[in-house]
């Protein structure tokens, strides 16, 4: 029996379960976490910094040479003229090795910096940048800016906070200096390599990539990235080595 009164029926075409948008991202780790912990970052590159610095590979060299250099002109001197004369052939050494400690220390804190905050963080800012550029132009960028500087920030933060807690561990822990030497390289192309891949997974989970879009985009930039990262890897690791085995020789 009809009481006149007309049937109210939606008309919203996503009211429907089968209709809703797919285009949205996936909620994932890194879209839980607010902005603001990516402050710790600068932390993490400064401590990179003071490790850095702290194992100064030139300024050991310089150190230890200058006291091999005292060594042998303490036994050159003879024993009657080492009250008057053993003071102003060290004082003529480090005169001799002052200016080029200071120098050296000048060039490797400027490489310090560069390894330890430049570096990282170029490649953080640049990596967001670029990421979302690339999913702008290929119209997709889900969850703005802030979704993609979630996602790099957590997996290249991670990787550097990883970097340098293992490369602590093996300062602090390591046996002798193959073991060390062999140990940290590894394990920093292993936490490069892991960082990376999470990344890819991260955006193709969360912005639902195609299986064509990570064969062309994608892989091609996982390589690109992976050989950067083993670049940079070696020249961390050749600074530590060369710091355990100055070390070893002292």
């Amino acid at each position: 029996m009809s009481t006149g009164q007309p049937v109210n029926r939606s008309t919203n075409p996503v009211s429907s379960p089968a209709n809703r948008p797919t285009d949205q991202p996936i909620n994932s780790g890194s879209a839980r976490l607010p902005l603001w912990t990516f402050l710790l970052l600068p932390v993490v590159w400064f401590l990179n910094l003071k490790l850095l610095l702290s194992h100064d590979p030139l300024a050991r060299a310089l150190q230890l040479g200058a006291d091999l250099a005292k060594e042998h002109a303490m036994k050159a001197i003879p024993q009657e003229w080492m009250g008057w004369l053993a003071q102003p052939v060290i004082q003529l050494i480090n005169q001799y090795v002052t200016p080029y400690a200071i120098t050296g220390k000048a060039l490797m804190g400027t490489w310090a910096l560069l390894l330890g905050v430049i570096i990282p963080a170029a490649v953080t800012l640049l990596a967001f940048v670029g990421i979302h550029l690339v999913l702008r132009i290929t119209g997709g960028a889900p969850g703005g800016w802030r979704a993609t500087a979630r996602s790099v920030g957590l997996c290249l933060g991670a990787s550097d906070l990883a970097a340098l807690a293992w490369t602590w561990w093996q300062v602090a822990y390591g046996d002798d200096i193959l073991s060390r030497a062999l140990a940290l390289g590894l394990g920093l192309m292993a936490i490069r390599l892991i960082a990376l891949a999470w990344l890819l997974v991260d955006f193709t989970e969360r912005h639902r990539f195609s299986a064509l879009s990570v064969l062309l985009l994608g892989v091609p930039t996982l390589l690109v990235s992976i050989a950067f990262s083993a670049l940079f890897a070696f020249a961390w690791w050749l600074w530590f080595t060369a710091s355990f085995a100055l070390e070893a020789l002292s």
